[in-house]
């Protein structure tokens, strides 16, 4: 394992993640007090919309039922994100200490 592999897969997402996590909940910031249920929605949706693998959209339907199924697949994103980040910090922090002992 080569630095590069370690700056990609484990430094740089850390970085990532720290950085959105922190923008996130600024953004959520109401009163000096951060909501908390909104917080883990919106910090994961860059997570888990693409683990999804599918987004529900129905043909022949209307605007409603088509926006519907769309909030839909956003929420179900965001639970999917509720457990794919603490496989991402595992992840990162276990090719770390594999690179820190390989040496």
């Amino acid at each position: 394992m080569t630095i590069e592999d370690v700056i990609k897969k484990s430094i740089l997402p850390l970085a990532f993640m720290v950085f959105w996590f922190w923008m996130t909940k600024t953004i959520m910031k109401v009163s000096g007090q951060t909501d908390w249920f909104w917080w883990v929605f919106i910090a994961g949706l860059p997570f888990g919309i693409h683990k999804m693998r599918l987004i529900l959209i129905p043909r022949g339907m209307d605007t409603t039922a088509t926006l519907g199924m769309a909030a839909l697949s956003v929420i179900i994103g965001a639970l999917i994100a509720s457990i794919m980040i603490p496989v991402y910090v595992i992840r990162a922090i276990y090719v770390f200490i594999r690179y820190v002992i390989g040496k």
